[in-house]
């Protein structure tokens, strides 16, 4: 049936009220709504309630105008009117003990997941609350300000709009959270171990078959235990039990009672694993450390109770809209219409293009710009118009339609509409010539675009399912260079957020079509039929076919009938099949016309079907890229991702949180993931704070988003981990503003003078640090006070070399809490590059090879400024060699070996390091080529007492210019060193480590491949 679209694009008045006609409908909902008698405070009794009955495909905005009509008649509310607004009054129901509120006053009541019941007429009847809203506690507004703090951003500020996206996720984000903190066990939360799932190396199998020697320590008293590495946490503290005195309680609930602690570290050993799993027991194997632990009582652990949750949840529909049939037009007057769904928009896209201004004029201006007009899907550009080239200006007028060659029916969810500013190549128009009455039927000048200056993207659909209508005006940003440090093009290009820098930035103006209803978005057609695609059982997208009537669509499921016997059977067979395809899944949704409605419902009922413990993780991380944005096809693998250990979901969490960015919408499964994981674990939750944190400050492209989900994860804290944070970000603050001083002194082109050291001590005490603090690069290490050992090092950006105490336990004292503090530079590179090894290394630890690389602690505090570890005993080649033979120790072929003989005397012990030089060798060899890392040289490259290398600095990554391609042209290639060891006296050890070496690499490079 062909519609006729224009007579709903017209401009008509939205009724005030609820035609009478639509009140005689079966489909009426009844609300029994409790008002307060005193605000805020008490409800009327059940038989005060008021009654209201509004029809189903009603909003709920119209049920606020038709309780305001009651309450003005019945005079039961001293101010009816202030129903209509929702700042003052809020809608609640209660459902399984649990308060939802009904937040946008858009959403379909029939689509509210109420807890419905039928009355005395066979009536659906809920009850709801009327509550005034109240202002701000003094404690609150406090709470709220130490998260703001936390964060690095005023969330309050830039989201005064309860509708806006940020609005609307903050309020989202309660309910994952509040599922996590229910499931949440204190003590295991508490206590949380530090273990792997990889096994053992090969050279501590050795170690494994003697005892491990262990000193516990409780109430003042030591004693030392032999335990095999299959022993559990269990056993131990069975040992101290036994060398007690013997008491009324009985082991079990004594066990419960207490825990095993690493003494000097944040670390515990608890649960039902052996002692080998635990990490620090293999750093100790590994080192050859005795093993100290702690008694510590439960009881005694730091108070970590969540506040009290000052949000209630909303509706979990809210944003959601219904099935395409219950809000099509097909067989409706206007006056029943409530919402357009998208998919009966005929008409192409277009855009009213008025013009630009900007406040200050750049330095180099070209001399003609044209706007470019682009439709974006993921990465793709699906549709693109330009406009005529006119001179650059501050303010350039155009006020002429754009209109693109796809129609409004086929724009998908998560598509964006982009705006940038370009360089015109073609000659000004003489004055003679016509103007084009569509400037999409051009070519010439998008043919002739020239550099990119300004961008800025709008969100077709938004967060609420609604297609954007009317004047907009956006606040470009300046396109930077690809090679700047603080753009990341391919995800930063994408961001719908506008500069904030409304006084000084470009502003674009341009007009959508506007319409007397919301359009909307539906999220399904109506299918019966759950074993055929709905393609085959639901009506085409062509108007021309009749659609079917708003009775054969159920709003709850599309399943109306149980499958029977052989439907089972053709599942069963399909989901057999689909498992030997599984890892082609990327490649055949890249084919996907996703502008297609039918082809996508057909996706979506093929990955219905698809388990997720059917793919491999490699497959789930790759559909998480900006190149799948429909949200079932990422749902599909974040439920593969649900099934990590938090062991994984550390290993890939740094990526994880880079991914939010692709993400369409501030509110989505990977993010409720990553917040229920970091709630679920301190360790996950620990980088997961400084990963956002870090974003937050030095990414004004998604500030806002990781700002949200950083908040709603720190509402989930407790008292312990709030104030544990609150120390770390301390630390951070006084150091950032010691670098700053320090650099003030010292600019980065001087060299340092004499008292720089002394300098650097005067403004430390400047400055107020707490008493001790978590180190951010590793919660497990607890840094006490600053010594007088640091030092500013004489490098180009002033580094400072801090030390602090180690914390104080019953064990030996360890060394002091290394620590490089550094301005200057971006070190979410060396982050990535950290963590990928770290991940290539647990592969190559899964097939027992452990290479001995040094994953040195490192991470991003902020904009430009981070943490380092300061790795012990370690030494540059470089300096190895001047100090073996000066100036010419460079051209020395044995001075590495002797450094090294020097630091092992026992020949043993020089066997151990030279494998450990050439296993750490092969392995960063392999990464450093896969990764394309350059610059290496032996001002940058490390080596600690037994052999193991370090690389430091990794810029120019990933064929950045500059990088040789080859692994054989790498300056410096460890190969060269080891032909230098065979010049030293080692006999025909070193004819077998050169061998082995070349055996290394390529196994590496299979084992990477392998796991890609």
């Amino acid at each position: 049936m062909q519609m006729n679209w224009e007579r709903y694009h017209r401009k008509v008045s939205i009724p005030k009220e609820i035609p009478e006609h639509l009140f005689r409908s079966d489909n009426n909902l009844v609300f029994m709504c409790k008002l307060p008698i005193k605000e805020g405070v008490r409800f009327a009794q059940d038989h005060e309630a008021v009654q209201v009955s509004v029809p189903a495909q009603c909003t709920v905005h119209q049920l606020r105008l038709q309780l305001c009509k009651v309450l003005q008649e019945t005079s039961r509310l001293p101010d009816p009117f202030g129903l209509l607004d929702p700042d003052k009054y809020t809608l609640l129901y209660t459902k399984d003990e649990d308060e939802f509120e009904i937040y946008d006053d858009y959403q379909v009541l029939k689509t509210l997941d109420a807890p419905w019941f039928q009355d005395a007429k066979g009536r659906q009847t809920v009850w709801i609350k009327v509550l005034a809203k109240q202002e701000n506690s003094e404690e609150k507004v406090c709470y709220q300000r130490l998260l703001n703090d936390l964060i690095g951003y005023d969330l309050d500020s830039a989201a005064a709009n309860r509708l806006s996206e940020p609005s609307f996720a903050r309020r989202k984000f309660a309910t994952p959270r509040k599922e996590e903190l229910r499931r949440r066990e204190a003590v295991k939360y508490a206590t949380e171990p530090w273990t792997t799932s990889a096994p053992l190396p090969k050279d501590q199998h050795d170690q494994v078959k003697r005892k491990l020697p262990i000193t516990l320590h409780h109430a003042g008293t030591s004693f030392h235990v032999k335990a095999d590495v299959n022993n559990t946490p269990a056993d131990l503290l069975m040992a101290i039990w036994e060398s007690m005195p013997s008491g009324d309680q009985a082991f079990p609930k004594w066990a419960e009672e207490h825990v095993l602690k690493v003494c000097g570290r944040e670390e515990y050993l608890s649960g039902n694993f052996q002692l080998s799993d635990f990490l620090w027991v293999r750093h100790c194997l590994k080192n050859v450390l005795e093993i100290h632990l702690t008694l510590v009582a439960v009881a005694s652990l730091p108070d970590d109770t969540v506040r009290k949750e000052y949000w209630p949840q909303v509706d979990s529909l809210t944003g959601l809209s219904s099935c395409h049939e219950e809000i099509s037009l097909a067989g409706k007057e206007i006056e029943e219409i409530v919402m357009i769904s998208l998919w009966d928009c005929e008409r192409n896209f277009r855009v009213k293009l008025l013009g630009f201004d900007i406040p200050e004029m750049p330095e180099k201006t070209p001399e003609l710009v044209q706007v470019e007009a682009t439709i974006i899907y993921g990465s793709k550009v699906i549709s693109s118009v330009c406009s005529s080239s006119k001179e650059f200006a501050e303010e350039v007028l155009w006020n002429t339609w754009l209109e693109f060659d796809r129609p409004l029916k086929v724009i998908p969810r998560g598509a964006k509409l982009g705006f940038t500013i370009n360089c015109s190549m073609v000659t000004k128009p003489s004055k003679k010539s016509k103007s084009p009455t569509s400037e999409s039927k051009v070519p010439d000048f998008k043919k002739s675009k020239g550099k990119v200056l300004y961008f800025a993207n709008l969100q077709l659909i938004d967060h609420r399912s609604l297609l954007s209508q009317g004047p907009q005006t956006l606040h470009m940003w300046s396109f930077p260079e690809q090679e700047e440090e603080a753009f990341t093009y391919e995800a930063d290009k994408l961001s719908t957020a506008i500069n904030p820098d409304v006084d000084k930035s470009m502003a674009i103006t341009f007009l959508l079509d506007r319409y007397s209803f919301p359009v909307v978005l539906p999220h399904s057609r109506a299918s019966s039929d759950i074993t055929a695609p709905p393609s085959a059982v639901s009506p085409s997208v062509d108007h021309d076919v009749p659609l079917p009537t708003t009775a054969t669509c159920s709003s709850s499921s599309p399943v109306t009938s149980p499958p029977t016997p052989t439907v089972k059977d053709r599942l069963s067979r399909f989901r057999q099949e689909s498992v030997r395809y599984a890892s082609n899944l990327p490649q055949f949704l890249r084919t996907v016309d996703w502008l297609d409605p039918s082809a996508v419902q057909d996706v979506h009922w093929l990955l219905g079907y698809w388990r997720p413990e059917d793919l491999e993780l490699p497959v789930a991380l790759e559909l998480l890229s900006v190149d799948y944005t429909d949200e079932k096809v990422r749902r599909l693998a974040v439920q593969r991702l649900e099934m990590m250990s938090n062991e994984e979901v550390l290993r890939y969490l740094l990526q994880l949180v880079q991914t939010l960015k692709v993400e369409p919408y501030h509110d989505s499964c990977l993010a409720r993931f990553l917040i229920q994981r970091a709630l679920r674990s301190k360790r996950v939750g620990h980088f997961f704070f400084w990963y956002l944190r870090s974003e937050v400050a030095g990414c004004p492209f998604f500030r806002q988003r990781m700002a949200v989900i950083l908040e709603a994860y720190l509402l989930g804290c407790g008292e312990a981990m709030l104030s544990s944070f609150q120390c770390q970000v301390q630390v951070v603050k006084a150091l950032h503003d010691v670098a700053i001083k320090v650099k003030m002194l010292y600019p980065e082109k001087s060299s340092l003078s004499t008292l720089a050291s002394q300098k650097l001590q005067e403004i430390l005490q400047e400055h107020n640090f707490p008493p001790d603090f978590q180190v951010p690069f590793d919660p497990r290490v607890r840094a006490g006070t600053l010594l007088v050992k640091c030092k500013v090092m004489p490098s180009k950006k002033k580094p400072l070399w801090l030390e602090f105490t180690c914390m104080e336990s019953e064990a030996p004292a360890g060394p002091p809490v290394g620590i490089i503090f550094k301005q200057g530079d971006d070190l979410r590179q060396d982050m990535l590059i950290i963590q990928t090894l770290m991940v290539m290394d647990s592969i190559w630890q899964e097939n027992c090879l452990d290479l001995n690389l040094v994953p040195y602690g490192c991470i991003s505090t902020g904009y430009n400024i981070g943490m380092i570890e300061i790795v012990r005993d370690a030494v540059t080649i470089a300096a190895i060699q001047r100090n073996q033979g000066g100036t010419t120790g460079a051209f020395k072929n044995n001075a590495l070996y002797e450094w090294l003989r020097e630091k092992c005397p026992l020949l043993e012990k020089q066997y151990q390091a030279m494998e450990k030089f050439v296993n750490s060798c092969a392995a960063y060899c392999v990464a450093t080529y896969v990764l394309g890392i350059g610059d290496r040289h032996n001002d940058n490259i490390m080596i600690t007492n037994q052999g193991k290398r370090k690389n430091l600095h990794t810029y120019g990554i990933l064929n950045s210019p500059g990088i040789v391609s080859s692994v054989f042209f790498i300056p410096n290639h460890p190969s060269s060193q080891l032909i230098r060891f065979r010049s030293g006296d080692c006999g025909g050890k070193t004819l077998f480590l050169f061998t082995r070496y070349f055996h290394i690499c390529p196994l590496n490079v299979l084992m990477s491949n392998k796991m890609n």
